[in-house]
């Protein structure tokens, strides 16, 4: 409908909306972007990448990232890298025209594929668990009046292990900066 309308139309990141047995070289492609109304896709199909190694595809290819992990490629700088690009070619030939950006990094999926630079800025301030972790948000939600103050705090979820319940190697494995994680 935007492109109807007079827009450019981008989709950039995750693209989880396309069947996995037509993931491939092959297609078919109407359940991939391009198919579904965008004129460029930059991202990644499926639900996970890997932020580090990912499995990239341009338009309707797969491409091989501009650079390595250890040349200091991370998916996330990519993919805004590439946005910007898009846009700008866009309005450096027609600077009114409007665009439509479906913008999704995958690195919120993937949290574990962060620089571990990041991930030190937050070590030690989650080794309590989960479950202290979501007693203080819904605290601070309360606090800023994001939900009302007569709110109870749901269940806990009975598939999920109590943190307290969870082995010293679970909590490794779970926190793989050393409790800088979860």
């Amino acid at each position: 409908m935007l492109l109807q309308h007079g827009y450019n139309t981008y989709a950039i990141g995750k693209w989880h909306l396309t069947p996995a047995n037509q993931i491939s070289a092959g297609g078919p492609y109407d359940r991939w972007p391009l198919g579904r109304g965008f004129e460029c896709f930059y991202g990644f199909l499926g639900a996970e990448t890997n932020q580090y190694y990912p499995e990239l595809i341009y338009d309707n290819h797969s491409i091989d990232p501009p650079k390595t992990p250890e040349e200091g490629y991370t998916m996330n700088e990519d993919i805004v890298n590439r946005t910007i690009q898009f846009i700008a070619d866009s309005k450096q030939v027609t600077p009114s025209k409007p665009f439509s950006m479906y913008f999704c990094p995958g690195a919120m999926h993937a949290l574990h594929h962060i620089p571990k630079e990041w991930a030190d800025k937050y070590k030690g301030k989650f080794d309590d668990g989960w479950e202290a972790y979501r007693k203080r948000t819904f605290s601070w939600q309360k606090e800023f009046g994001i939900i009302p103050k007569e709110t109870e705090l749901s269940r806990h979820d009975p598939d999920v292990k109590p943190w307290d319940q969870c082995s010293p190697e679970e909590k490794k494995t779970l926190c793989p900066y050393d409790g800088g994680l979860c």
